[in-house]
């Protein structure tokens, strides 16, 4: 007596597995969700946020009715995007609904973007200081009897006059300075 055996491949054994036990396809949520973004595109993702995914309906939030509307209308171009997107037909419709929270959420990137653009670190450089200058600043650190803490003190004082004086020329791009001045009057 020969026994045939009947051979299955692994994934079609793990697909039905997990069609039984998600008949729902919740496993697919995160998919659906992440891709909503690129396949809508900046300017739709901007308005919008996609909130669930259940039994092949993606519910995306709007910030306002207008959008909601237009959306409506281009629903089956981006469903057929952003099955494009996952690969897979998993998004069988898209149901649009009016939300506070996408406004909430445009308006603290905002903020956020704000805040961002106020802690931009400052420019470091500064403008050479000129001969005098610099003797004014190695005289000025001279009443320091420690070595290492004079020449420490006095990096630190030429770096900040440099950057101070760069500070003063970006306002006055056109006037020299004092010390450029100064030179030039001397015989």
């Amino acid at each position: 007596m020969v026994r045939h055996l009947r051979t299955e491949k692994i994934t079609d054994i793990t697909e039905g597995l997990l069609r039984r036990i998600d008949p729902s396809g919740a496993r697919h949520y995160g998919r659906v969700v992440n891709a909503w973004e690129n396949a809508a595109g900046a300017e739709i993702a901007r308005h919008t946020s996609a909130a669930a995914f259940k039994s092949g309906e993606l519910v995306v939030c709007v910030d306002s009715p207008g959008w909601a509307t237009e959306l409506t209308f281009m629903s089956d171009h981006l469903r057929s995007a952003i099955n494009t997107e996952i690969g897979q037909e998993l998004v069988r419709s898209i149901r649009f609904t009016v939300s506070r929270r996408v406004a909430l959420k445009r308006r603290e990137a905002m903020e956020a973007r704000t805040v961002n653009a106020f802690y931009v670190a400052d420019d470091e450089s500064g403008l050479p200081l000129s001969e005098t200058e610099r003797q004014q600043a190695i005289y000025a650190a001279s009443v320091i009897k420690d070595e290492r803490l004079r020449e420490t003190a006095l990096r630190v004082m030429i770096k900040d006059l440099e950057r101070k004086k760069a500070l003063l020329s970006a306002k006055t791009p056109y006037a020299p300075s004092r010390a450029a001045r100064d030179d030039t009057t001397r015989p």
